[in-house]
């Protein structure tokens, strides 16, 4: 069995369905080129998500505050995560990453969620 590495290089982002956050890693903004504003973007068929650069007006735009300190961004859409949980058919007691693929041309980062790392499991306390 082929062990997965993780890198603090690489692009990333990482879901979790029990608070519904989305984490988007430093090193994906970074690649970004820490945009005032970016959306995502989904294939459900191709099982791909993808953050892009865009204007403020655009569909879906988030606003990256101006603060760059902290190693992620956070984005909580409890909807967004539970449609991606569904679609990709992961357990819900886990958190979730993956690693991104740069597209400077586009100004975006796309994540083949079929990919995806198991990274934790939630368990509740009694």
């Amino acid at each position: 069995m082929e062990q997965t590495v993780w890198n603090q290089s690489d692009l990333g982002i990482s879901f979790a369905a029990s608070s519904g956050r989305i984490n988007i890693f430093k090193t994906t903004l970074k690649a970004l080129g820490y945009p005032p504003y970016f959306r995502f973007l989904l294939d459900t068929d191709h099982k791909q998500l993808g953050i892009e650069c865009c204007g403020y007006e655009s569909d879906g735009s988030h606003t990256l505050p101006d603060d760059h300190t902290q190693e992620y961004y956070t984005v909580n859409s409890k909807d967004m995560v539970r449609f991606i949980y569904q679609t990709c058919g992961w357990d819900k007691r886990f958190t979730y990453r993956i690693k991104g693929i740069a597209i400077p041309d586009r100004r975006m980062v796309v994540f083949d969620l079929t990919t995806a790392l198991k990274v934790a499991e939630f368990r509740k306390v009694e």
